[in-house]
């Protein structure tokens, strides 16, 4: 798994496909469905997509001002349905409503910088704690 959470950490704004994944952690898809199922309880797909949202999540709250649609394309999702419901599903809000309190948070505090962190800085504890 330490292998797969590095490759997706580095890649993940792109085009990212379960084939390719597999073949850097030398196993095949199945097995690599089966290791993503017991580590992190879903598919590999839906644990990307996952990723991709909290870093979509870091990126709002960094660059508010950016328009959502640039936002979506620098972490490799599309803004879909799919993305805009287990957003709202994770977070509890919007992306749109994020983006608009992270808006009125820096205006009403303008010298407070939003803390960022590393893309792959947590990437295994995220994906040990999926399940």
């Amino acid at each position: 798994m330490a292998a797969a959470a590095d490759y997706i950490a580095e890649h993940y704004p792109s085009d990212l496909r379960m084939a390719d994944l597999a073949l850097h952690c030398h196993v095949s898809v199945r097995t690599l469905q089966n290791l993503f199922h017991a580590h992190c309880g879903e598919p590999p797909l839906r644990a990307l997509r996952r990723y991709r949202l909290q870093q979509l999540h870091r990126s709002i709250a960094d660059r508010p001002w950016t328009p959502l649609r640039q936002l979506y394309r620098s972490c490799g999702l599309t803004g879909s349905i799919a993305d805009r419901d287990l957003f709202l599903e994770i977070y509890g809000l919007t992306m749109r409503e994020h983006q608009d309190g992270c808006r009125v948070k820096i205006a009403a505090f303008p010298a407070t910088p939003l803390a960022s962190t590393a893309p792959k800085a947590d990437l295994q504890r995220f994906l040990s704690k999926a399940a």
